[in-house]
């Protein structure tokens, strides 16, 4: 039997990516206030605000999995917009899928997580957070709410710390930064898939970058527990010397 997957966020990039990608092995759902940029009679979708709590209590029942993919993800949004999106709504949704019978919430942090570290340093997920930005720490809120929602319930949760995602293609340039924390979009529908099939884990955050040269997030801890084989290199892809 297919699982069920809600995707909030799901008509952004990363979401249609997924779901183009995975809309004949599962089947999903999409929350967002767009409408899907991926047309398919087999999708379901479900028009909403993350700070509508009562709706998103209705949208999670009878689904297995979320992918939590709403939110706000600018680096410079103002305290209050981060406040409805990303806390409030993170809240909402995490309260909706306990009381819908989920098991499992797919979260998506953000490498703005450490970003105040400098840029010379490798992260590792086990290292305290940084946040470089206000956006930065509600992610890291997210991260905490799921840690003592998992622990203090039958619910599971996996944490990734998304970085420089991007189709190849629609960069218009590229710093040390982004080279180093690049996430081909494939690698990252790699990866989602592999925590929807994880068996066995309760809480964990790993890191979510491509196979780069260097890396500024450590991701041995990512290939370790889901056995990620990321395929892209972005000093191949933007033809840099190693």
């Amino acid at each position: 039997m297919q699982k069920k997957i809600l995707i909030t966020g799901g008509s952004g990039k990363i979401g249609s990516h997924f779901i183009q990608a995975f809309f004949d092995q599962y089947q999903l759902r999409i929350f967002d206030l767009h409408p899907p940029r991926i047309q398919n009679e087999s999708v379901e979708f479900f028009q909403g605000n993350l700070t509508d709590k009562e709706y998103l209590i209705e949208v999670c029942k009878d689904v297995d999995i979320v992918i939590h993919l709403g939110g706000i993800a600018n680096p410079d949004a103002p305290f209050n917009d981060l406040l409805d999106a990303n806390i409030i709504g993170t809240k909402n949704v995490i309260d909706a899928a306990i009381l819908g019978g989920c098991t499992k919430i797919i979260y998506a942090s953000s490498a703005q997580t450490i970003e105040g570290y400098p840029k010379d340093v490798q992260i590792n997920s086990d290292m305290a957070v940084k946040p470089g930005n206000l956006y930065g720490v509600s992610k890291c809120f997210g991260e905490a709410l799921l840690s003592y929602y998992c622990y203090s319930s039958d619910l599971s949760a996996i944490c990734l710390r998304i970085a420089a995602y991007e189709f190849p293609g629609d960069f218009t340039e590229m710093n040390a930064r982004d080279m180093s924390a690049y996430l081909h979009p494939d690698d990252l529908n790699q990866l989602l898939h592999l925590c929807i099939e994880s068996k066995d884990i309760k809480f964990e955050i790993v890191n979510a970058i491509s196979n780069n040269t260097y890396k500024r997030l450590d991701i041995q801890k990512t290939i370790k527990l889901l056995n990620y084989d990321p395929k892209h290199n972005s000093f191949d892809l933007f033809k840099l010397k190693k």
